[in-house]
């Protein structure tokens, strides 16, 4: 079986992985090289240099319409996209002989769009998943292949889910061409009534407002955490936290209920109960567990 495979971030590595095992990979298709990180550094995309690494043909067109013609040449049986950034628009999901699969974090029809792990742990949802999709021109609104539902645990991290995930999707890739290839394909419309949409997160949103409660304040710590990271306004100052956890406790939004430089507790007040903070980052330094930020800022708070 031959596929073409389009992809670029860190979540589409593993399905990549899994696929160059099974199938013949004649090109790979991914973003250009862009300055990342702080030191803004042009940098290959994640799903380049692995692409590189084992092997295989890789270009980087600014925009996929730009591949076509070599598409066409090909005239593989699947195109496989993961986590890609760029609308596929309809001409090219036409070239492959059997159709185009689609991974997406989450059970579609919910959380369609950019950021469906990062909304599904600020909303407090306590299941999401992985669907394998037959691609159409719309948004993460095409047939169902496959769908698997995956717990969200109580205090795991965006990055964390984000990598169970990344590589249940490698497990079902494998899964969903093993049944291609055994002419076992299922086409399950999506239900249009239960479809929301999961939108890119502001710079706005990623601000803390110690007026909300506790769980609400927890779930977007944990849903930025460790990009881009939550800010807060701890007495005046600017930091991002990490971790944290709910606790017991009144007062004013945003004081200080308890700060103890021995036993490692900052704990802050919200508009229900209170957050102790575990992992926090000053600005212009690294990030840190609390006992240590304490140990150098706690005299400052």
């Amino acid at each position: 079986m031959k596929v073409v495979f389009v992809g670029t971030s860190e979540f589409a590595v593993p399905v990549l992985e899994r696929l160059h095992k099974m199938v013949d990979i004649p090109l790979v298709i991914t973003q250009p090289d862009r300055p990342r990180g702080r030191g803004r550094k042009v940098t290959p995309t994640p799903v380049k240099s692995k692409a590189i690494e084992l092997g295989l043909r890789v270009i980087s067109p600014e925009r996929i319409e730009e591949a076509k013609p070599e598409i066409e040449v090909l005239s593989p049986d699947i195109l496989v996209v993961v986590s890609y950034g760029q609308l596929v628009p309809k001409d090219i999901l036409e070239i492959p002989k059997i159709g185009c699969l689609n991974v997406h974090p989450s059970l579609l029809p919910k959380y369609r769009g950019a950021a469906p792990i990062q909304r599904a742990i600020m909303n407090g949802e306590r299941l999401t998943g992985v669907t394998i999709i037959w691609m159409n021109e719309r948004l993460d609104a095409g047939d169902i292949f496959l769908q698997r539902e995956v717990p969200i645990k109580d205090d795991e991290t965006y990055g964390e889910l984000h990598e169970r995930l990344s590589q249940i999707s490698a497990e079902m890739m494998e899964e969903a061409v093993e049944r291609v290839k055994n002419n076992e394909i299922i086409k399950i419309p999506q239900d249009e009534s239960l479809s929301t949409y999961a939108k890119p997160i502001s710079k706005e949103e990623t601000f803390i407002d110690w007026n909300e409660d506790a769980v609400s304040i927890h779930n977007k710590i944990r849903a930025l955490s460790p990009k881009p990271g939550a800010v807060a306004l701890i007495s005046g100052r600017r930091f991002k936290i990490y971790r944290s956890k709910v606790s017991s406790g009144k007062g004013s939004p945003g004081s200080i209920l308890e700060k103890d430089i021995k036993k490692g507790v900052l704990k802050i007040a919200c508009g229900r109960e209170s957050i102790e903070l575990l992992y926090i980052q000053p600005e212009g330094k690294r990030v840190m567990d609390v006992a240590s930020f304490l140990r150098g800022y706690g005299d400052k708070l």
